[in-house]
């Protein structure tokens, strides 16, 4: 095969795998699309006369970093764009204390929570963590903070008279 047609073919492919890097982000396609530019260099030295080889070593060199900017800068704007990124935003995720169904409630504690271990509440028993301090297994829990699966309780006094 002549070093013309292979410095197409390395072209072609290190653009490909640039391309594919965007649908398949981790940075092995992109890895591999550097070989292959690189690799397109070299054979541009061996396919074209030196300062032609140079020439066409910088030319891709800068179409490459020419597109990478262009992508940064208009593709996330663009419909295409919009349809492959992350549409929504941290600060409008809502919190999930306000929204668990086990804020407030009311349980026993199944084993001593020395912070961690397990309490029943509302019939079912679960993982917590007690606020602060020791809660001997038997005491009455309340549910003080909820984020997903981590929960965390206090004791509540027993009266005194």
């Amino acid at each position: 095969m002549s070093p013309t047609l292979w410095f197409l073919l390395l072209t072609t492919a290190a653009f490909l795998l640039f391309a594919l890097e965007v649908f398949i982000p981790d940075l092995i396609l992109a890895a591999a699309g550097v070989l292959c530019l690189v690799g397109a260099c070299v054979v541009a030295f061996q396919a074209f006369p030196p300062q032609t080889a140079a020439w066409i070593s910088m030319g891709l060199v800068a179409a490459t970093l020419t597109a990478f900017m262009v992508w940064l800068v208009k593709i996330p704007d663009s419909r295409a764009g919009k349809r492959i990124s992350l549409n929504s935003n941290l600060q409008d995720a809502k919190s999930s204390i306000d929204e668990s169904p086990f804020l407030g409630k009311r349980g026993t504690a199944e084993t001593d929570l020395r912070p961690g271990g397990f309490a029943r509440i509302d019939g079912q028993r679960m993982d917590v963590l007690c606020n602060r301090g020791y809660v001997e297994k038997g005491s009455e829990i309340e549910v003080v903070e909820a984020r997903g699966n981590h929960i965390v309780v206090r004791e509540i006094p027993k009266d005194v008279t």
